[in-house]
């Protein structure tokens, strides 16, 4: 572990499944996700939640950040943003976010 990793660190998103809160299978207490173990009975967390991996189905810790059979990045799937487009009201041309006038008609958006 380098020293980029410790600052990288420092400034990663919390995670979302953080202050989640779940029933525990075993005695159904409510129990937040960070805890070890349930206040009323004692099972250990993260043996009953797991996280499954959205390409191989695979379980993994819930603090995982990438899967365990297929190394799937888990924080990679919320970070890329929607693309937007637009759609030219003269020739319903689609286009990207960024272009100021319609590259096949010549419209200019204001």
């Amino acid at each position: 572990m380098g020293l980029l990793d410790i600052i990288k660190g420092f400034f990663r998103r919390p995670s979302k499944f953080r202050l989640q809160k779940q029933k525990c299978p075993n005695c159904g207490e409510t129990v937040v996700l960070t805890m070890k173990r349930c206040p009323k009975c004692g099972v250990r967390i993260k043996s009953m939640f797991r996280k499954r991996c959205p390409q191989c189905g695979h379980p993994n810790d819930l603090d995982a950040e990438k899967c365990e059979k297929c190394y799937h990045r888990f924080e990679a799937e919320g970070e890329r943003p929607p693309k937007t487009y637009y759609i030219c009201p003269i020739c319903n041309y689609k286009m990207n976010e960024f272009l100021t006038s319609c590259p096949v008609c010549g419209t200019r958006f204001v």
